[in-house]
């Protein structure tokens, strides 16, 4: 992933820092998550309707996150 090279210029240290606040978090939700008996984790899935289950939105979440943080490397040290 390539970030509008306007938009890398301005990220800052603190950004990516937050960038990788956000993965922690989401990799701590995924393992809660998986705390979750497997049936049930079927069973909520099958109660939620819309486009994707949590542990899919989960994990979509954390590859954006990852991207974002691979694209910003080496951002705010300029």
């Amino acid at each position: 992933m390539l970030l509008d090279p306007r938009l890398l210029e301005r990220i800052t240290p603190d950004d990516r820092e937050a960038l990788f606040e956000v993965a922690h978090f989401l990799r701590k939700a995924e393992h809660a998550w998986n705390r979750i008996d497997g049936g049930k984790q079927c069973e909520l899935n099958a109660q939620h309707h819309d486009d994707g289950s949590l542990a899919l939105c989960l994990r979509r979440a954390m590859q954006a996150a990852d991207e974002l943080i691979e694209a910003t490397e080496g951002a705010g040290n300029r």
